[in-house]
């Protein structure tokens, strides 16, 4: 855990076997929240749960607990008072007392310590598996696995989090925090209490209000839209639900800023291999070098990972056996070189009815010949090659595409370069290999 100062922030740092970091949260404090100019934070654990304290100059102090995963979930804030002195805090300590976590706070425009007490007498089971996950009568952590989830939190105070798949969520009795994931299957809340269970949609990238969602009340609860996300609410006592029931006023954790969201391949590199290429999860694959990855399983969601400056890559599945589509998406650097004006010419060439100057154009040369992807090699192709290759910024990105090595490209022509790319693969205990071919998009002198 790390508190910043400066930028009103927590963030989460996973420390992996090799001693290497890797953030998993980072929360900014709002009119909520009370962690502003954080000056100290505390962290306990009881249990299976932890739970993280922090406070500074918000004259407050914020309660969160962390999840499987790595997320901070927000449960309260504690805000200073006429009793308290809580007044720019300066230091503070948390302890496991019996059945209570014991916080004490110092503050520096108040004098002596401010005591805050949090029961934890009812702490349930804290479990993330897919399938049917059964909670107990206590305060429960279930969080959906890879696969389609069903979470029943029974009684107590529960927090529910989406799980990969698409997740059915019943809390049951008791104050329950329904927490979403971003870009995952659709979730079902079957028993929403408004004014008791809290929405928890921290997860989804750049949401910051209730105006940002589309929200339409259906006969049991109500829809909730955000981009491609979608929540169906179905309310605890029948009836449709508005957005004020379900969010109050507006939202009241933190804000999040969504640390995993993949921004695309690093367009800073360019190094790869053209022509055909087999891919080993289990090592170094020069050709991926700062690729993204994509495996779209036949019977699941889609994963995503990114490969680093060797080609590594994990695409962290449960252990078992998979089939699905493998691709991937690699991005050029016009600082790389290969595409040059002699590309163009070619194109050029090519586009008017004539072969290479080498002689007839080979099916991977007219698919990187076509670089706006538009199924035809055309002066515009031309133009885009001749953007890149002297460091201007072309409409078409230059690219790599990647096609199975075993595909049939006898029938593509200039006026017919029709393609798909990625290969069919079966995945053994998170291992995977595939026979490609790697083509860059506006290097056709290279193929």
């Amino acid at each position: 855990m790390i508190a910043g100062s400066a930028s009103n922030s927590l963030s989460v740092l996973r420390l992996s076997t090799d001693g290497s970091l890797s953030p998993t949260d980072h929360a900014l404090d709002t009119l909520h929240t009370r962690f502003g100019v954080v000056q100290d934070m505390a962290v306990v654990e009881v249990d299976d749960r932890v739970f993280v304290v922090a406070g500074g100059g918000d004259d407050g102090v914020a309660l969160f607990t962390l999840t499987t995963d790595g997320k901070l979930i927000h449960l309260d804030s504690f805000a200073d008072t006429l009793s308290s002195g809580l007044q720019n805090v300066e230091t503070l300590s948390v302890a496991h007392v019996c059945d209570e976590l014991q916080i004490f706070v110092g503050a520096q425009e108040d004098a002596g310590l401010t005591q805050l007490r949090v029961s934890v007498a009812d702490l349930g089971v804290v479990i993330e598996d897919f399938g049917t996950v059964n909670g107990t009568a206590q305060d429960d952590m279930l969080a959906g696995g890879f696969w389609d989830s069903t979470l029943l939190g029974g009684a107590g105070d529960d927090i529910l989090i989406a799980g990969m798949g698409e997740t059915i969520m019943t809390g049951g009795a008791g104050a329950d925090i329904f927490a979403m994931r971003s870009g995952v299957g659709n979730t079902v809340i079957t028993d929403f209490e408004p004014g008791v269970d809290q929405l928890d949609l921290t997860a989804f990238p750049f949401l910051r209000s209730p105006a940002q969602l589309t929200v339409t009340p259906t006969a049991q609860g109500a829809e909730i839209h955000y981009r491609d996300e979608m929540i169906e609410v179905q309310s605890a006592s029948g009836g449709p639900l508005t957005s004020v029931e379900i969010f109050g006023a507006g939202f009241d954790g933190a804000d999040h800023i969504p640390v995993d969201l993949f921004t695309g391949p690093d367009t800073n590199t360019s190094s790869g291999i053209a022509g055909p290429v087999s891919v080993d999860s289990t090592g170094p694959n020069p050709v991926l070098t700062d690729a993204e990855i994509q495996l779209t399983l036949e019977a699941g969601p889609k994963v995503t990972a990114q490969a680093d400056d060797q080609g590594v890559f994990d695409l962290d599945l449960p252990d078992g056996t998979y089939t699905g589509h493998l691709d991937a998406e690699k991005y050029y650097s016009t600082a790389g070189g290969e595409i040059t004006a002699l590309d163009a010419l070619q194109v050029l060439r090519i586009s008017v009815g004539l072969d290479p100057t080498w002689g007839p154009a080979t099916p991977e040369a007219l698919i990187a010949s076509d670089i706006t992807q538009d199924g035809a090699i055309n002066a515009l192709d031309a133009l885009s090659i001749l953007k890149v290759a002297v460091g201007q910024t072309p409409a078409h990105d230059a690219k790599w595409v990647f096609l199975d090595a075993s595909t049939d490209l006898s029938g593509i022509t200039p006026t017919n370069v029709d393609y798909d790319t990625g290969v069919q693969v079966t995945v053994i205990d998170n291992v995977v290999t595939a026979d490609m071919t790697s083509i860059l998009l506006g290097n056709v002198e290279a193929i």
